[in-house]
């Protein structure tokens, strides 16, 4: 029970943070007129990957490691991560409202957007299946590395949702 809990904790943070993550992404990708070639050079030049909600998924697959006697130690740290993950989301300023430039919600931007968010989501509950296939036991931390790949993968999504989308 508190494992399948901590699972539904990770994911449902991990894709709140990345819807909310990817909105970021969004405004920059509609700034170069969605160009895949001209989004990916911006990436580049500004070392453009996540450090703050990395970090706290870091932590919590250290702590659950380092912890794993205990499942219920498992949970609260969990329970903590995603509350400072979707805490960090909700930090941020809203790029529809704040920031230069603002994001325009035209057609194509609901479109990348949506597409991307259900990509990662499968990705991420596919991800979390496979990780349960291959290991005889739940390794909770393995999900929160799962939760590092999908981080620092955002844009890769956004990107190939504009590719899915032509």
């Amino acid at each position: 029970m508190r494992t399948a809990l901590s699972l539904s904790i990770i994911s449902a943070t991990a894709i709140m943070f990345f819807s909310r993550r990817l909105l970021c992404y969004l405004r920059h990708f509609q700034d170069v007129g969605y160009s895949t070639r001209l989004f990916k050079d911006w990436m580049l030049t500004n070392g453009i990957y996540d450090k703050k909600g990395s970090l706290i998924a870091t932590i919590a697959a250290l702590v659950i490691e380092i912890t794993k006697e205990s499942r219920t130690n498992s949970l609260i740290i969990c329970i903590i991560a995603g509350i400072a993950l979707v805490g960090l989301s909700l930090w941020e300023p809203d790029p529809t409202k704040v920031g230069y430039p603002i994001l325009q919600p035209t057609t194509q931007a609901k479109k990348i957007y949506n597409l991307a968010l259900t990509l990662y989501s499968v990705a991420l509950i596919s991800g979390f299946i496979l990780v349960r296939i291959i290991t005889v036991q739940y390794h909770i931390s393995a999900y929160w590395i799962l939760v590092i790949v999908g981080i620092q993968s955002s844009p890769l999504w956004m990107i190939l949702a504009k590719i899915l989308t032509r």
